[in-house]
């Protein structure tokens, strides 16, 4: 299966402008997917230039792997990891300082599609919602193991649920007399409570706030991005896609805090807080998909892309 089919790149022109400055440089894509982007990062390269994709889907790995890259002038390094260790797979090769670092923290169409992946609620599939499916507790698993209590947190952290505690107590009371093994398990479990005309987003949000828990993914991102000033040189660019408003705001802020100078203030004749620039923002404002883009990809709608270079601030 082909990249393109395995999943369709979004803001990939976009992405390309504002993330590669260095045709000789390295870059990684810590989400490497059906290899949309990492190819085209990699395509622009030259000889001199080195591109890293990493994914912590064994599936992902394989479908790039398989599809070769025999039109590719740079040097190619593929790894299984997760995108917040993407230090260690820089380790691995002797490599300390990067010229830009990717993420698109989308789930990709293939995962989507497959019903034995999980990440489904329009049509069947199993309660599994794992990246990795090595690893972890799966969907069903987690909403066994967590209590009532617990589970609500989940789905107002991560799903921004309205009464979340309402929610949970459905969905735990529901488990003790009902198997909740698929998304048609769980659909009817809501649906039981709150009626048959309960809206689409309800049941999106639901989906959502469980495969970020199973995936850790907003742990992920902090680490990712606190890692990401260690590891970019002087003038590297960070870039990230993100498809909700919890990770676009974290993002937002950790490049708007990345830019703030020091904080002593003007009656302080010499800095205390030792605070430096380490980032300045290229996108000030979130870049979105064109209404042509949406109209050939709908998963591209609610996709928005910042990005920011990295200053000299601290670098060592």
């Amino acid at each position: 299966m082909s990249g393109l089919v395995y999943h369709v790149p979004v803001l990939l022109n976009e992405t390309l402008s504002l993330l590669v400055t260095n045709n000789d440089g390295i870059y990684v894509d810590g989400t490497l997917g059906g290899g949309g982007h990492f190819r085209a990062i990699a395509g622009i390269l030259s000889y001199k230039g080195t591109a890293i994709g990493i994914d912590r889907d064994a599936e992902a790995i394989k479908n790039v792997n398989e599809n070769g890259f025999a039109d590719i002038k740079a040097k190619v390094i593929i790894e299984q990891s997760r995108f917040s260790q993407f230090d260690s797979v820089l380790g691995k090769y002797g490599i300390d300082r990067i010229d830009g670092l990717f993420v698109d923290l989308g789930v990709s169409s293939r995962q989507i599609d497959e019903p034995e992946r999980g990440f489904m609620y329009m049509k069947e599939s199993d309660l599994d919602m794992r990246m990795d499916q090595g690893k972890g507790l799966t969907a069903r698993e987690l909403l066994e193991e967590k209590s009532e209590s617990e589970l609500a947190q989940i789905l107002e952290k991560y799903g921004e649920i309205r009464n979340s505690r309402r929610m949970a107590a459905v969905i735990k009371n529901y488990m003790k007399h009902n198997a909740l093994l698929t998304s048609s398990d769980l659909k009817a479990c809501i649906v039981k409570e709150y009626g048959a005309n309960v809206k689409i987003q309800v049941f999106a949000k639901l989906f959502q706030a469980l495969r970020i828990a199973v995936n850790s993914e907003l742990e992920e991102l902090s680490v990712f991005l606190d890692k990401s000033v260690k590891y970019l040189k002087e003038g590297g660019r960070l870039a990230v896609i993100s498809y909700h408003s919890l990770e676009d705001r974290m993002v937002k802020e950790f490049m708007r805090k990345g830019e703030e100078k020091c904080e002593c203030g003007p009656e302080v004749l010499i800095c205390k807080c030792k605070k430096v620039v380490l980032f300045k923002r290229i996108t000030k404002k979130v870049v979105a998909a064109t209404e042509d883009e949406i109209a050939k990809n709908t998963r591209s709608r609610s996709a928005r892309l910042r990005a920011a270079q990295r200053t000299a601030g601290a670098l060592s």
